[in-house]
């Protein structure tokens, strides 16, 4: 499997099948949501419904291309593509009911600089946005690009994944903090927000692959927490700050 037009149907049935899985799960026992049941190749607990969407996921895919995936970590299918999937973007709010969460799905070969396709399903809502590399992005087939306000509305992560300097911007701008950064840089993409930002070397490319295609190809640009243009490598072990902006002027307003 080579060609964008089958890895693109590839991600929007990965995407399908995730989306009617978690669903159906949810009618069944929301209750099993937040069990956990192991630890993920990313280090941190896997909850059941990060496990079932995984695991749906794996299915589909059926060893067409590697898969880099926070909870079974990189699978080596023999392919010269990688999807970098994080089955459930915002597992801390889909457990506890906060209809926020995502599915983010990017096909690349090593690094950030080379995604060719992202897609970012929002599970509960199932708005699906996309980015092909040089063709632009769109939600659900409609073009989308970023937009600046002359009062910026800006997501940041606080509290525990955050930090003082993060905290020093709430007094001054129009806040959010919403709990799935793909989903975040989605909205960065689509012009509802303006910026958003994680200031600690926190986040895994799985969390950021395709929400950065996005991002770009919505005429926005993505940066680290000191202002360098964001470009890591495909591989779980490697945590980055994330700085997702509609434009150069607003990485000033923020850094």
């Amino acid at each position: 499997m080579e060609s964008i037009a089958d890895l693109k149907q590839l991600c929007t049935d990965v995407a399908d099948a995730i989306s009617e899985t978690v669903r159906d799960e949810r009618e069944r026992c929301f209750e099993r949501f937040g069990r956990e049941v192991c630890m993920g190749a990313d280090g941190t607990p896997t909850q059941h419904v990060d496990k079932i969407a995984e695991e749906v996921a794996l299915e589909v895919v059926d060893g067409r291309v590697n898969v880099l995936s926070e909870e079974a970590g990189y699978v080596d299918n023999g392919s010269s593509y990688t999807m970098v999937l994080d089955p459930i973007d915002g597992t801390r709010n889909a457990v506890n009911g906060v209809p926020f969460y995502c599915t983010s799905i990017a096909i690349g070969r090593q690094r950030l600089s080379d995604v060719i396709y992202g897609l970012v399903r929002n599970l509960p809502t199932g708005d699906t946005y996309t980015a092909e590399k040089g063709e632009g992005a769109a939600c659900n087939g409609r073009p989308i690009s970023v937009r600046s306000r002359d009062e910026p509305l800006l997501s940041l992560v606080l509290g525990t994944s955050g930090n003082e300097a993060t905290w020093q911007r709430v007094r001054h701008h129009h806040i959010r903090s919403l709990g799935a950064a793909a989903l975040e840089m989605s909205l960065v993409a689509a012009g509802a927000l303006d910026a958003y930002y994680q200031a600690n070397e926190y986040l895994r490319v799985t969390d950021f692959a395709a929400g950065a295609l996005l991002v770009r190809e919505a005429g926005g640009a993505v940066y680290d927490s000191r202002g360098d243009v964001l470009d890591v490598s495909l591989d779980l072990d490697v945590r980055s700050s994330v700085l997702a902006v509609s434009g150069p002027a607003m990485r000033e307003v923020i850094l």
